[in-house]
């Protein structure tokens, strides 16, 4: 393994801004060909690296297939998965213009020119650390990667197969793509795809000194989305209506940081749910109450069904709606108290309902031409925010409901991630990961096998356990099947166990993101190389 090429490597990788969706993101394919055709395997065999594109549309982004074939003919294939894409930078203040520089932000840094927390203060002063964006996630999973297919040019007793997509920081588009191009080169070249091995760093705030962790599972993620229908009125008249932000607000407190909402399943558990946006729909002034609004959540999980969450999220809906009305009347009352006279005001009752039911409703009214209407509707919708998107398919359903009184809805929004599950006991990887800790500690470093990935990852596309239940989001779902699909039969069938081996990193996402130069470029890659030995001999 060599240390300064894969630093090189790693810094060229950093230079290219590659934000979801933007420009730079677009980039990044022609990159990674130029660097893996360094290699001399790939430059004898320059056909076996692939740039597909999203969807096959030229306008999208590309993403990279190399398949590096074993020295003997064999099946057996392990796949080296990456993202590409990286979240933007605004919290870099004056230090954006060196985010993408390593060696450049990290001098900035020992300027003093932004303020860092004393964790990261006495991590600069070490000089043992690079400061940037993308360097921990996931760059560095990008060049070690490189790194191993350089070791495996000469001689391998399995195929390797490299695959780095964009978009896995917004909406896995690439990922998406990619699994079902997965499936096809396996049937094309005969390939198992057996194993897999990720680069992301452990971004969990339950890291150990003692030991590292190998994650061998990964906790899911839903989007729920509630839309909140409220009871237009004057702001002279402030309890003839009920203002719609005042529904979602209440969500927000039910659910932001809710522990029932954590999922826990054989010592593990999922983060609490966050709220990730919230508005009303006005889009000009006016003194009119707002008519609706809506929010949407993180959510995330580890065990649970879709049908449990889906039930309880509506219990909150209904807990919400419940307290709203409470506080309503008690401050009518209030203000009749204060003025000593009877004050008119709107008569409002609880009213929660799934996406579904809404749906199901507007079809009862209106029959089939709703139907087609919905479905021209939604084909017809401009590529946009997703979540947006959510919000428009909604609303315009909405239009057609009988029942104009006030109403809190419940739907999905993309993405959605299944939950890994839990590797068997006898399960080969998790055999190859144990043996790997055991030799791993007699050369002085502890590892931990973890089941709960707890960072939203393109790993959880690798396989799915119970295909019906994500079924079951579908009717909850508006833009399911028509501007978003996860392909759960190719998943189902393709069932790749994985293990993540990340960089000693620290702060994905911050203005403080960096990785510890020691072990991420000497130990980590050689002792990568030696579990991927492991896979391929067992």
């Amino acid at each position: 393994m060599d240390e300064n090429r894969m630093l090189q490597n790693l810094l060229s990788l950093c230079r290219i801004g590659s934000i979801s969706a933007s420009e730079a993101e677009k980039q990044m394919p022609a990159l990674l060909k130029q660097l893996l055709l360094k290699i001399p395997y790939f430059q004898r065999h320059p056909n076996q690296i692939m740039i597909h594109h999203i969807r096959e549309e030229e306008t999208k982004c590309g993403y990279v297939f190399a398949l590096m074939k074993a020295s003997k003919q064999t099946k057996r294939t392990i796949v080296l998965l990456s993202h590409f894409d990286v979240v933007g930078i605004d919290e870099y203040g004056i230090g954006a213009p060196y985010a993408f520089d390593p060696i450049a932000y990290t001098d900035f840094l020992k300027q003093g020119n932004l303020h860092l927390d004393e964790e990261s203060q006495n991590d600069l002063d070490s000089g043992h650390y690079l400061f940037g964006r993308g360097i921990c996630d996931m760059k560095w999973g990008i060049a070690a990667d490189i790194e191993l297919l350089h070791a495996y040019s000469e001689k391998r007793d399995a195929n390797l197969l490299f695959v780095s997509v964009p978009d896995e920081e917004r909406n896995s588009e690439g990922m998406l793509d990619a699994i079902k191009k997965m499936e096809v080169l396996a049937k094309q070249e005969d390939l198992s795809l057996d194993f897999c091995m990720v680069g992301e760093p452990d971004i969990s705030f339950e890291q150990s000194l003692e030991s590292r962790r190998l994650f061998i599972g990964a906790a899911g993620k839903v989007m729920p989305f509630f839309y909140c229908v409220g009871k237009e009125t004057h702001v002279g008249d402030p309890y003839g209506g009920l203002n719609p932000n005042l529904l979602s607000a209440k969500i927000v407190e039910y659910l932001e940081h809710a522990p029932a909402f954590i999922d826990q399943a054989n010592g593990y558990f999922t983060p609490a749910p966050t709220c990730l946006k919230q508005s009303d729909c006005k889009t000009s002034y006016s003194v009119q109450t707002p008519y609706d609004s809506y929010a949407y959540f993180n959510l995330m999980t580890l065990s649970k069904s879709i049908d449990t969450i889906k039930e309880q999220l509506l219990a909150c809906a209904r807990q919400a709606f419940e307290e709203v009305l409470r506080m309503r009347d008690a401050r009518i009352l209030q203000a009749e108290q204060l003025l000593n006279r009877a004050l008119p005001h709107a008569s409002v009752s609880v009213n929660v309902m799934s996406y579904e039911e809404l749906y199901a409703s507007c079809v009862e009214q209106h029959g089939s031409a709703f139907q087609k209407h919905m479905e021209t509707f939604i084909e017809g919708l401009e590529e946009a925010d997703m979540r947006e998107m959510t919000l428009a398919v909604i609303k315009e359903t909405h239009r057609y409901a009988p029942d104009r009184s006030a109403k809190i809805i419940l739907a999905f929004a993309p993405p959605y991630y299944p939950h890994s599950g839990f590797l068997e006991a006898d399960a080969p990887l998790r055999k190859i990961c144990e043996r790997f800790v055991k030799k791993a500690q007699k050369q002085g470093e502890r590892y931990e096998l973890n089941a709960c990935f707890n960072g939203l990852t393109d790993m959880c596309y690798l396989g799915l356990r119970d295909a019906g239940a994500a079924l079951s989001l579908a009717a909850n779902f508006p833009l399911w099947g028509k501007h978003y699909e996860v392909p759960l039969e190719v998943m189902r069938k393709l069932q790749i166990p994985f293990v993540n081996f990340g960089p000693d990193g620290k702060d994905p996402h911050k203005y403080s993101e960096r990785i510890e130069l020691n072990y991420s470029l000497k130990q980590a890659p050689r002792l990568r190389k030696m579990l991927v030995d492991e896979m391929m001999r067992d």
